[in-house]
């Protein structure tokens, strides 16, 4: 039977391959679960940032999360007319720029491959959050062993099934995405109001250089114009206008996040022995109103932010493939 159906299969040309639609099996809450795992993306470049910029890094954030929110608000009028395209913002894009080619392919492209690297540098940060947990116990990390392990993981979940994926994000990033809109709403209410609080402004924003704001404007829009990520699973939902709702809360959340995020690292995560790890940064800021239970809360908080990413990265990937290829922008092949 599998022989007959190879031959079947191989004796289609390549060039009439059929395209088989996507099954609309997502429930409007599993397309919110995917598109809420976006603002966890600002876990990866926020404490990094304020490393190296300290309050310019609020240059950076402004302008990059108010396109983010006209992108998502962007995107869901585009998926209102665009129902059943799969993908999200690349493919909307080459619907857009029909009349030329070959930038609608490199731009998609390039979108494809940013979700692409997602999962490799995620397995870089989780096996460094476990470093930094096993170094205060006097243990050695095997480093390369975790890398691998991390990156497997997303797909390994991702290959069970795109329904499996979607029920087992949700129950992941419903508590990861309460606990960062509290470390956010809690943490600027303490830096308020709190006697004990360093104040809301800095003493010095420092001097401005544009080569490093440059530098982390180009990698700040990947975090912020990431929240869109519902769009990506419009097509495989059979609530489509209820699910791109998703975008309109993701835009009003983007702001609470990115911003009051990167304030607080500002203002709390100053000390310079803390280096760029996300890890101690965030844990110093937290520890003024979590108390001993912020390195808990904030391993629990970044390792769900990191598999999450993934997991939707992985899940994202070959639906623009899929699109690109029924657009006619790639071979046929990905259309399987």
């Amino acid at each position: 039977m599998a022989n007959s159906a190879f031959r079947g299969l191989s004796s289609v040309s390549p060039l009439t391959l059929p395209i088989q639609p996507l099954s609309k099996h997502l429930s409007t809450i599993e397309v919110w679960g995917f598109g809420l795992s976006g603002l966890l993306l600002w876990l990866g470049p926020g404490p990094a940032m304020n490393a190296e910029l300290g309050p310019q890094a609020m240059l950076v954030w402004i302008p990059a999360a108010l396109i983010g929110l006209l992108l998502n608000l962007q995107v869901k009028a585009l998926g209102e007319h665009l129902p059943n395209m799969s993908g999200g913002t690349p493919n909307y894009t080459t619907h857009l720029l029909k009349k030329h080619p070959l930038l609608a392919r490199y731009g998609a492209i390039g979108y494809f491959l940013g979700w692409v690297s997602v999962p490799s540098m995620n397995a870089i940060i989780l096996t460094e959050l476990v470093a930094a947990n096993l170094d205060r116990l006097g243990l050695t990390t095997p480093m390369l062993p975790l890398e691998i392990l991390f990156t497997a993981i997303p797909f390994v979940v991702a290959l069970s099934g795109t329904r499996a994926l979607g029920i087992l994000h949700l129950c992941v990033v419903i508590p990861a995405f309460g606990f960062i809109c509290l470390f956010c709403v809690q943490g600027s209410g303490w830096l308020s109001f709190a006697p004990s609080s360093p104040s809301l402004l800095p003493e010095s924003w420092g001097s401005f250089s544009l080569v490093g704001w440059a530098k982390w404007f180009f990698l700040a829009v990947y975090a912020s114009y990431g929240c869109e990520t519902a769009a990506s699973f419009i097509a495989d939902s059979h609530e489509a206008k209820r699910s791109l709702r998703g975008l309109t809360y993701a835009a009003t959340l983007l702001p609470i996040v990115y911003l009051g995020g990167s304030w607080l690292l500002m203002r709390l995560a100053t000390d310079p022995a803390l280096g760029s790890s996300t890890f101690l940064q965030l844990v110093a800021v937290a520890e003024p109103f979590w108390g001993n239970v912020a390195p808990l809360v904030i391993s629990f908080l970044f390792a769900s932010g990191c598999l999450l990413s993934s997991a939707t990265a992985v899940a994202i990937s070959p639906r623009v493939l899929y699109q690109l290829a029924s657009d006619r922008y790639l071979a046929p092949l990905f259309t399987i």
